[in-house]
């Protein structure tokens, strides 16, 4: 093993598999603003915002790299310092996931009704956010690879903390979609790959921020978790996009709220969105209580009569 490979290895491979995963969030926000143009303006915001974010990341992260491994080629004593490339990753992360996480702790609230919760779960991300921003204080201040054990309590803060909201918003939201099955066939597999899908984008965030954790509580001395580090904020932005642009994959027709309609009774396919009064489940201009309410007497008729089954199967789509 060289002299370098757990020093400039772990930020080379951070850098690059952040780059490649900013290509598949442009990608995603292509296929957003093309499909989903009724959305409401606030979530466009979000992704833009989102967006904007990622690029800097890798702005930043291509920086850094460059900095090292071409301008300080061979230089020993410019690696042992931290590099104004670095210097903003923990707050662009920090950023990052607050606003992924606060949106679905938004959409935990619509969903479920639990303002608690979804409290909790913003009070979790305001904690991580601010941590980052400490993380980030302390590397400007220390400087020293050797001695960012310095500031390990707050950088663990921030690590932990994301983890733990990561965890809390994914079982919330399979607790939820469990919890909704019909026992109608078609609905209920519809849900289950709903779920699937809820369980691989937050295990893939909460595992990251784990790994980034462990890395810089076991390996001292080295910049290993920054190949987890580094491309965690697009793991995140990507989790999103993937929820939102998978809604045109669970059957377009279904997303009409209050009918059974299949897609050959269409002229065209009713584009799902966010914020309009089309009486869709937790994202309608209807009051929470009356959709809950809605829902759960579809339920029940479901579950006595099939032939009813696919007003709530039309709704779940948006359960997520």
């Amino acid at each position: 093993m060289g002299a370098f490979d757990l020093i400039l290895g772990p930020i080379l491979m951070g850098s690059m598999m952040n780059v490649l995963l900013l290509g598949i969030m442009i990608m995603q926000c292509y296929v957003y603003f093309e499909r989903y143009k009724s959305d409401k303006l606030w979530v466009r915001c979000v992704v833009w915002l989102l967006l904007v974010l990622d690029c800097l990341s890798s702005s930043f992260a291509m920086a850094m790299t460059y900095n090292y491994l071409v301008t300080n080629f061979a230089n020993v004593e410019a690696i042992a310092y931290t590099n104004l490339g670095i210097t903003p990753y923990p707050v662009l992360t920090g950023i990052t996931a607050f606003v992924v996480q606060c949106f679905f702790a938004w959409r935990i609230r619509v969903l479920t009704g639990n303002t608690l919760l979804a409290s909790v779960i913003a009070l979790l991300s305001c904690v991580q956010l601010l941590a980052s921003i400490g993380t980030m204080i302390g590397g400007i201040i220390v400087k020293e690879f050797a001695q960012l054990d310095r500031v390990k309590q707050v950088s663990l803060l921030w690590l932990l903390g994301s983890v733990v909201t990561d965890a809390i918003i994914t079982v919330a939201l399979v607790w939820f979609l469990r919890n909704s099955r019909t026992g109608f066939a078609p609905t209920d597999n519809l849900t289950g790959r709903i779920i699937r899908l809820t369980v691989q984008t937050g295990l893939l965030t909460t595992t990251c921020a784990l790994g980034v954790a462990i890395a810089y509580l076991v390996s001292t001395n080295t910049t290993l978790h920054l190949a987890f580090g580094l491309p965690l904020s697009k793991l995140y932005t990507n989790s999103l996009m993937s929820s939102l642009n998978a809604r045109k994959a669970w059957d377009p027709a279904g997303y009409v709220s209050g009918s059974a309609h299949t897609p050959s009774q269409f002229g065209h396919a009713h584009q799902p969105s966010y914020g309009q009064a089309s009486g869709l489940v937790g994202i309608s201009g209807r009051h929470h209580s009356e959709e809950i309410a809605y829902d759960n007497q579809q339920i029940e008729l479901a579950k006595k009569d099939p032939s009813v089954a696919g007003t709530a199967s039309s709704k779940t789509p948006f359960l997520v």
